[in-house]
């Protein structure tokens, strides 16, 4: 599917961390992908605790992926084997959002954000907080 635009809370959680990207030196923006968009929903289920993060939604994350390479770990929640929690809390404040961002997230989470050109991100309520979660890819296989 071709690029969709970002549009209202995901256009400024893009924004966001094309503002952390830049901030770390990276200059090309990172594109909204609709393709991405499976693989970020079952991320927003991991993240509420409606799906287990185990192997079964690891495959089905990798079959979400499978027109995609040099893909990172799923962005926004935090796994400490025994529970699963969203991190990456969305604000209305882009700036506030770019610096909070690498507080949320793991060392693996900065690099794949840095390193990625296609993103698809899911925002969610869970208890009174909104959050955002993402994937992210280098680009498309080739057919």
């Amino acid at each position: 599917p071709p690029a969709a635009p970002a549009n209202g809370e995901a256009a400024k959680v893009l924004e966001a961390i094309n503002l952390y990207r830049k901030n770390a030196g990276v200059d090309e923006p990172l594109t909204m992908d609709d393709g991405l968009k499976s693989a970020a929903e079952l991320t927003m289920k991991i993240a509420k605790g409606e799906i287990k993060y185990d192997a079964a939604a690891g495959l089905a994350l990798a079959a979400a992926f499978d027109d995609y390479n040099k893909i990172g770990a799923p962005i926004g929640f935090y796994d400490d084997g025994t529970r699963v929690v969203p991190v990456c809390v969305y604000s209305e404040d882009v700036e506030l959002m770019a610096l909070t961002l690498p507080l949320q997230v793991d060392d693996g989470a900065k690099e794949n954000l840095k390193s990625a050109s296609l993103i698809a991100i899911q925002l969610f309520e869970y208890g009174s907080v909104k959050y955002w979660v993402a994937v992210a890819a280098k680009g498309k296989v080739k057919p």
